[in-house]
């Protein structure tokens, strides 16, 4: 039987009742599309091409979608049945397997826990520590390369790298040359384990400290806070609320936080993004860094967070999807809601507030004078109506 000519097989047909023929070890904490993309290089072939002759499913189509996240049982079952791997194995190198513990799934699409495989806003590609694939017998990427809060390699002391060092194009196994390892850049053909690192600053390794922490909780299914056992899950999802509410601040005050400077710094430079350059990456690792600090020295950095920061009961909590009883409990005690009524407001003190502003030469918005009237603009009802009633008459 002739299986190839001219440099491909001719009967694209004829392996699909068939093992596949070289099954690498899948590594520990290997990501589902390294090793598929590995197990491809041993066959001499493409991703694409693999799926298309070894696994029932249309490999162009399928290779195009984020394999790593979307949970298929079919194809799960098909590369269980060819590769007769333990079918525990195959499912944990999947994202899917994180469900629960970081993230909840709410759809098709990765949620912000998991990092998109290409997102100019925050990343370029797939990241990957240079030092861990040059440590590697036989390099793979790590799972926790897609983690939102792993950002810097915490064995290493560097930053993660999203894109070749060389031409700056994003890393895509799919798109990876055949070669016998997958560490080359499929744009120019660089190995990427020359890619040059960028060390985490001594002043900045409380970053490191951060990242080991919320790996560890991950890992452990708990995170220890205030002498109290709180679920990952629990902590991830107030990670991602926390995310938002700090970057909705405008002018946040951090004083404490040894690193505010430099991040201060950083979202500066970010006005004026550059593409090849890293800077989305350092800023999550910054993130990841005051994050983690608002969650140590249990409740002060919390309470002093919100108190410098004017944050109310409210800002913590609106907007929230499916809360966590531990983290609603945790605002209840450490930020005690507001009475919604509050003192009572007359429409001349709100009057005499925005005539004040006028004569300072000042914008007159519904948070301005209620930071005059001494109220939050928001909360405060009854001054929210008269505030509404004196601007209504005086367009």
């Amino acid at each position: 039987m002739s299986f190839k000519k001219h440099g491909y097989i001719r009967n694209q047909d004829w392996v699909k009742d068939y093992k596949f023929l070289a099954t690498p070890l899948p590594q520990k904490d290997e990501l589902l599309t390294s090793w598929l993309t590995r197990t491809a290089f041993a066959h001499g072939m493409t991703l694409n091409n693999f799926f298309s002759h070894f696994i029932r499913h249309d490999g162009t189509a399928l290779t195009r979608t984020d394999l790593d996240f979307q949970y298929r049982p079919k194809l799960i079952q098909n590369i269980f049945k060819s590769s007769n791997l333990p079918i525990e194995t195959i499912q944990n190198m999947s994202l899917r397997s994180e469900e629960g513990y970081l993230y909840i799934s709410d759809g098709l699409y990765p949620p912000k826990a998991i990092r998109k495989l290409i997102d100019k806003r925050t990343h370029f590609g797939l990241m990957y520590c240079p030092l861990c694939l040059e440590e590697d017998k036989h390099p793979y990427y790590r799972k926790q390369w897609r983690y939102l809060f792993y950002n810097a390699c915490p064995k290493h002391g560097i930053y993660l790298k999203d894109r070749c060092g060389i031409c700056f194009e994003n890393i895509k196994l799919k798109n990876m040359p055949i070669k016998n390892q997958i560490i080359f850049c499929h744009n120019c053909g660089r190995d990427l384990r020359l890619t040059r690192p960028v060390k985490v600053q001594n002043n900045h390794r409380y970053g490191l400290e951060a990242i080991k922490w919320f790996e560890d909780g991950l890992k452990n299914g708990f995170f220890t806070i205030n002498n109290q056992k709180v679920r990952s899950l629990f902590v991830f999802q107030a990670f991602t609320n926390l995310q938002y509410l700090i970057n909705r601040q405008k002018h946040l005050v951090l004083d404490d936080f040894q690193m505010f400077e430099d991040y201060k710094k950083l979202c500066k430079k970010l006005k004026h993004y550059n593409s090849k350059k890293c800077g989305p990456i350092y800023r999550d690792f910054f993130m990841t860094s005051i994050i983690y600090y608002l969650f140590q020295n249990y409740p002060y950095n919390l309470q002093k967070f919100a108190l410098d920061n004017s944050l109310t009961h409210r800002d913590f909590t609106h907007g929230f999807q499916n809360i966590p009883f531990w983290y609603k409990k945790m605002i209840d005690e450490v930020i005690p809601m507001q009475n919604k009524i509050g003192r009572e407001i007359s429409e001349s003190e709100v009057l005499g507030a925005i005539n004040y502003l006028k004569k300072l030469e000042k914008n007159i918005t519904q948070e301005s004078v209620a930071e005059v009237v001494g109220c939050h603009f928001t909360i405060h009802k009854g001054f929210v109506r008269i505030y509404k009633n004196i601007t209504s008459y005086l367009r």
